[in-house]
């Protein structure tokens, strides 16, 4: 059974290299999709001692991504197309540049074998007003400008738009009390979320792929949400067949 490990990272070809050295196995892939931000030397040491594994993509369509913003959605779905052209992959596994495996190889694939056909999402139906975490539809009825800007940026540039995006956001607040607020469609599908790292079947990931293709609206729905990572893939996948999985 093949594995493909989706990477979505800020750090550098070093560092990234420790991680594929470490889940190297013949029968993985590994897809990294390095944020715009991050200066890579595509003639440096580890670039291209991650190239000669001969099991490595790394994404040419690199996005700018921002905390909290719709650019984590859109990198990782140019992972899943990228992936998506080897249909000998079994599994998918969506992680971070700062993540390090705590089982061996051989677990995960005795593992995943076990389990074969299984769906791994943590979800649970979006609450719409009350919550124990931040998942509520807060999220979802007002513009979030997190696309535009880098809240941990001291540039004057981020700094303004965090300022406007701050007080956009209290004004829509207030306009909430008179009933005018961004509305989710009833035509959409209803709303789940969850913890935003995953394992899901080729199958479940083409029909994600396939989805945003078909419905472009509700995608780009999601580019003025906070956080749609923790949001938009559970929604798609909990309204689908694979949701029984």
């Amino acid at each position: 059974m093949k594995h493909a490990f989706l990477i979505l990272t800020h750090l550098s070809p070093e560092k990234i290299l420790d991680q594929v050295n470490r889940l190297q196995y013949k029968e993985h892939y590994f897809f990294i999709h390095f944020d715009k931000k991050q200066q890579l030397d595509t003639e440096g040491q580890f670039y291209k001692q991650l190239l000669a594994a001969g099991n490595v993509t790394i994404a040419s369509n690199r996005i700018d991504v921002q905390w909290g913003s719709f650019g984590v959605v859109a990198a990782t779905v140019v992972l899943m197309r990228e992936a998506l052209k080897h249909t000998d992959i079994a599994y998918m596994h969506l992680m971070s540049g700062e993540c390090l495996n705590v089982k061996p190889v051989s677990y995960i694939h005795d593992y995943f074998d076990k389990h074969k056909g299984k769906e791994f999402l943590h979800h649970f139906v979006m609450p719409k007003t009350s919550s124990e975490n931040s998942f509520t539809y807060r999220r979802l009825d007002k513009y979030h400008l997190h696309l535009y800007f880098n809240p941990r940026s001291p540039k004057m540039r981020d700094k303004v738009i965090g300022g406007i995006n701050s007080v956009l956001r209290k004004a829509q607040r207030g306009l909430k009390f008179i009933g005018i607020y961004r509305r989710y469609p009833d035509s959409y599908p209803k709303l789940y979320a969850g913890i935003a790292w995953w394992s899901l079947t080729y199958a479940a990931c083409k029909y994600i792929v396939d989805y945003i293709d078909k419905n472009p609206d509700f995608y780009q729905h999601f580019k003025y949400v906070q956080l749609p990572d923790e949001i938009f893939f559970h929604t798609v996948l909990m309204n689908s067949p694979y949701a029984v999985n």
